[in-house]
């Protein structure tokens, strides 16, 4: 009967070792569920902030893009705005010019008109 009573201890004493065992894995195992939770949400959230980042980039590029076409635009605008003055201006030019040249020959022929008519009542 001792022996039995022995044996039966040993193998509660058994039992409970294992039960420790089990109930320290069970913990740990729970531990690593948890931290896993955490880690899961904590790479849940950077998922949705850099998606929320992403989208924002995504517009303000559209809004640069859109600002730029803009500009381009407004730009080959003044450059054609640009390119019709001086064309305008060239021939503003080339009218003063001639004007300028006409003003001298009729300057010259009146000269010499009042050159000859004075030469001539010197006579």
């Amino acid at each position: 009967m001792p022996d039995r009573v022995e044996e039966e201890s040993a193998q509660k004493n058994a039992v409970l070792k294992s039960l420790r065992e089990l109930q320290a894995q069970l913990a740990e195992l729970q531990e690593d569920l948890e931290s896993e939770k955490a880690a899961r949400a904590k790479a849940e959230k950077q998922r949705r902030d850099l998606g929320e980042e992403l989208e924002a980039l995504k517009t303000e590029l559209e809004d640069t893009l859109d600002s730029t076409a803009a500009q381009q635009e407004l730009r080959s605008k003044r450059e054609q705005e640009v390119t019709e003055l001086k064309k305008t201006i060239e021939e503003e030019v080339k009218t003063h010019e001639a004007q300028v040249m006409e003003m001298r020959q009729r300057h010259t022929t009146a000269l010499e008109e009042v050159s000859e008519q004075l030469e001539q009542s010197r006579r």
